[in-house]
């Protein structure tokens, strides 16, 4: 035979909740993320040395937070490049092309300043 025994019967025990694994009560804090304020002059170089080295002007605006803009800025650019490339044909282009370039060169880091500036303000930095 087994030597086992199997347990005397115990009657249940009332329910009692569990308790909290703390002694105060919990405190649901809701934690919001803040990004650090945007600087200025780094929009303006991502606006600045992309465009001079590689002709890609919109990535300061991308750090600024307008992704849409500097999308914008960096596809339209490349598309009125192709356009003054073609215009070559008709000599034309060789006007418009250096011109684009450099109206592009000064007007896009002094609207991804502004959009930075834009950006701190909406955020509450000042």
């Amino acid at each position: 035979m087994s030597q086992y025994r199997p347990p005397a019967y115990q009657p249940p025990r009332p329910y009692q909740p569990p308790r909290p694994p703390y002694p105060y009560p919990p405190q649901h804090v809701a934690r919001q993320y803040q990004s650090p304020p945007k600087t200025t002059v780094v929009a303006v170089l991502l606006e600045v040395m992309p465009g001079l080295l590689l002709q890609t002007f919109g990535i300061g605006h991308m750090y600024a937070g307008n992704v849409g803009v500097g999308l914008l800025f960096m596809f339209g650019y490349w598309f009125v490049q192709f356009i003054n490339l073609l215009l070559c044909v008709v000599f034309i282009g060789f006007l418009t092309l250096p011109l684009t370039y450099i109206l592009a060169l000064v007007i896009s880091p002094i609207l991804a300043l502004q959009a930075a500036e834009r950006a701190n303000r909406a955020a509450g930095f000042e």
